[in-house]
């Protein structure tokens, strides 16, 4: 029997989070109401999730630029960190853009193939945009109001 690396991963992830946030006094679905803002934005079912500096700093996002593909690629495609990329319950996929300082909004992509770490998109961002890489499960928590999180 071949184990089941999707749930050994899941049930690190789960450890990881609850030991991070039994590090800054939280239980999971718990933040200060200062850590965040949430605003919708007119005419989107989408909103702006802002930060405040102490949350920026407790959540360690991480962001990578989305570059113009080359040579293995196809032109006018964009290329993103596999890790930015991530999936909601109804199998849409999504990154989360800069929109100005410790500000990001969810943007829809399509992914039209995974090579090696990266994430080649036929539909995303623009090159050059800030995505983040590390950190938009939080944000995701934020935007969706996870109960205690609003």
């Amino acid at each position: 029997m071949q184990p089941n690396r999707s749930l050994a991963a899941l049930l690190v992830g789960v450890a990881l989070g609850t030991a991070a946030c039994a590090a800054h006094g939280e239980s999971l679905g718990e933040a200060r109401n200062n850590s965040f803002d949430v605003k919708p934005i007119a005419g989107s079912p989408l909103s702006e999730v802002s930060l405040s500096s102490a949350a920026y700093q407790r959540v360690g996002l991480v962001m990578a630029p989305a570059r113009a593909t080359t040579g293995r690629f196809p032109a006018g495609y964009t290329v993103v960190p596999e890790s930015a990329v991530w999936y909601d319950a109804h199998g849409r996929t999504w990154v989360y853009v800069s929109a100005g300082p410790r500000t990001y909004v969810r943007s829809a992509v399509v992914v039209a193939r995974y090579a090696g770490h990266v994430a080649v998109l036929s539909k995303g961002p623009a090159a050059g945009t800030r995505v983040v890489k590390v950190g938009a499960a939080e944000l995701y928590g934020a935007e969706q109001g996870v109960p205690g999180e609003q």
